[in-house]
Order: structure tokens, then C-alpha cells, then sequence
């Protein structure tokens, strides 16, 4: 099986992550970080007998993915594993697209109508697949505006998850890795497709961040994230937002309906409200994890309780400066209009 301008390794295994109908506009053959090679097509041939392996559909909707990330590795098995499947290279090589693939999740909305996994080994200049599988989807939030790939997102995702298996990697065995389990629960967030499932997630990423204390968790979330999520100039705003989205997230935790605390608004505008409030906490849980991967010092502040417990109780001008402006929360429409996808309307 010859390569379509791919210098395939002669033996090494490898892993592909393919994407159907992405909103994309990358260059194919771009290398990322950790060797990660991006394509606009299969990046070899699909003999026929992929076909009959896969079934006509699927072997039809992988040849017509349009976005490619493909890693592979020439070395790390025992002498005489090479061909094992589902092996702790292969693992690794999944594992390493994986954590890429949700890391571009955190910088945009992705829209896309499939993501299909896959693995397997070349020998010789022939390609063997030996796992097929389709990824757990990402969803967006409704009143969302569209967004298209480009190299730079592809460039900083990937620097992301390089930073992100570093940390893993740093933290003491033992430590409580807030972070790690506030990366999950935002990722878990971005894989629901209901609204209040993706708030309540949302807004436990955002929870793992600030330390709450016992019995005072509303009110520090209100006041810890307010200095992440705008400007001073907005404050009232900004917190009146946090507040209705960390209510609102209670009310979803003990299974009531998830407006009740909106009240204020016209019956017209509360369902709205609850998107927008979504919309709000996913931008800025976002932002706030890419910030701290992205930034060594601030990122060792996070790597453990104590020294969690020491930022917050430094004062609110220093917790401002760590952060920057990541984001402005408040810059967010409140949208009413809706495409069949779920998008802002043009007119919007």
C-alpha cells in the first residue's frame, strides 16, 4: 500500500482521529507538536478490502471525512509485538489525539458529523488497520455562533495537550489533581447534548478551580470567578451571571426545573436565559483552563490544594494580574433567534 505523499515509516504503528464534515480550513500535511500530522484526506490508499471490513457506509463516511490527525510511533514494543493489537503503544497514540481532539474542543465550538478512531500498524510499506470506532460526540450549546478551524487552533490545541500530559505527569502521586478532574468534568460537558447536563458540568470545572470553602461555595463562587470573567468596569453584571448559573446548577443537582431561579425574567425569555447562562459558563470554564495549561507559573499554582488555598487568599488585584483578561463573559449575547442547528440566527 503506497502512501499519497505521506512518508510512512517502514514499521511503526499508528493512530488516526477523522472528522466528517468539520468546519475546517488547515493546509494538509502540517506537523504539529509531537509529531501529530494533519490531512484533508485519508493519508493513504483504502484498498478494497477495507471495505468489506468496515461495511459500505462506514468505509464511504471515513473516505469522506475532510479533517485528519494521524500519530504513529517507530519504536516502545517487545521484540516479536509489533503486530498486538490495543497494546500500551497504540493506547498511548490514541490517548495522545484524544486529549488534542478535546483541547480544540475548549477553544471553539466544533461542528462536525462524525469522529471515527482508528489504529493499526504499516509493515513494509502495507498499512494494517486492527481497531475501528467512532468517538463520543461533542455537542454545542445552543445560541452558539459558528467557528472554523484553522492551523493556529490546531497549533495551540496540540500545545495543550502536550502541556496538560506534563502536568499529569508533574503532580505528586497522592495530590488531589483538581485540575485534572475539573479538565474531565469540562470535557464531560462538551459530550452532553441537553443543555442543563452541559451547565451543571460546566459549572463544576469551574467549582474544581476556586477551592470553595464549606458552607460559603455560592458566594466564593460568585466573587472567585468574577476575576476571571471580565472586567472591573462589568462587575455587576458578571456576578448577577455567576450567581443565576451556580442557582441554576443546584436546581439541576437536585433534580428541579432548571429556570426556577429566573423567575425575573418574562416566561418568554427564561429558556433563553438558561442557554445564554450555558453559553456563558462553557466560555469561561474554557478560557480559564487554557489560560492556567498554557501559563508554568500559574499552572504550579494549581497543582495542589495548599497552594491552591494560598492564590485565593492572595488579594484581588494579584488574582486578576495571574489571570489576564482570558475573557468577557458579559460580551456574550443573550441571543433569541436560532438556525436548524441550533446556532445564533444570521439576524442575530
Amino acid at each position: 500500500m503506497e502512501s499519497k505523499g505521506f512518508p510512512f515509516e517502514i514499521d511503526c504503528k499508528f493512530a488516526i482521529l477523522a472528522l466528517h464534515s468539520v468546519r475546517a480550513e488547515v493546509q494538509t500535511g502540517i506537523v504539529l507538536q509531537d509529531d501529530i500530522r494533519v490531512f484533508d484526506s485519508f493519508p493513504f490508499d483504502l484498498e478494497d478490502h477495507w471495505r468489506e471490513w468496515l461495511g459500505a457506509i462506514q468505509f464511504k463516511r471515513l473516505r469522506d471525512c475532510n479533517l485528519f490527525l494521524l500519530r504513529s510511533s517507530t519504536e516502545g514494543w517487545q521484540q516479536g509485538q509489533f503486530q498486538v493489537a490495543g497494546d500500551r503503544i497504540s493506547e498511548q497514540l490514541q490517548q495522545d489525539l484524544g486529549s488534542m481532539f478535546a483541547m480544540l474542543r475548549m477553544l471553539g465550538s466544533i461542528e462536525y458529523e462524525d469522529a471515527f478512531r482508528l489504529d493499526g500498524y504499516v509493515e513494509k510499506g502495507k498499512a494494517t488497520c486492527q481497531r475501528f470506532a467512532t468517538t463520543e460526540p461533542f455537542n454545542i450549546t445552543r445560541g452558539c455562533l459558528p467557528w472554523t478551524i484553522n492551523e493556529g487552533d490546531l497549533r495551540k490545541a496540540a500545545q495543550l495537550a502536550k502541556a496538560y500530559k506534563r502536568f499529569q505527569e508533574e503532580t505528586p502521586v497522592g495530590q488531589t489533581r483538581r485540575l485534572g478532574r475539573g479538565c474531565y468534568s469540562l470535557k464531560v460537558g462538551f459530550e452532553r447534548y441537553y443543555a442543563s447536563d452541559r451547565l451543571h458540568a460546566f459549572v463544576r470545572a469551574l467549582e474544581a478551580l476556586i477551592l470553595p470553602e464549606t458552607g460559603k461555595t455560592e458566594r466564593q463562587f460568585v466573587a472567585r470567578c468574577a476575576l476571571f470573567a471580565g472586567p472591573k468596569t462589568v462587575q455587576a453584571g458578571i456576578q448577577e451571571a455567576l450567581r443565576e448559573a451556580y442557582r441554576m446548577r443546584c436546581d439541576i443537582e437536585h433534580v428541579h426545573e432548571w429556570d426556577r431561579s429566573l423567575q425575573a425574567y418574562s416566561p418568554t425569555e427564561r429558556e433563553d436565559v438558561t442557554f445564554w447562562r450555558t453559553r456563558q459558563m462553557e466560555v469561561l470554564a474554557s478560557a480559564a483552563y487554557t489560560k492556567i495549561l498554557l501559563d508554568p507559573k500559574l499552572a504550579e499554582r494549581f497543582s495542589e490544594d495548599s497552594k491552591l488555598g494560598a492564590f485565593w487568599q492572595g488579594s484581588e488585584d494579584e488574582v486578576r494580574r495571574a489571570f489576564g483578561n482570558i475573557c468577557d463573559i458579559s460580551q456574550l449575547r443573550f441571543v433569541q433567534r436560532y438556525d436548524d442547528y441550533g446556532r445564533a440566527a444570521p439576524s442575530e
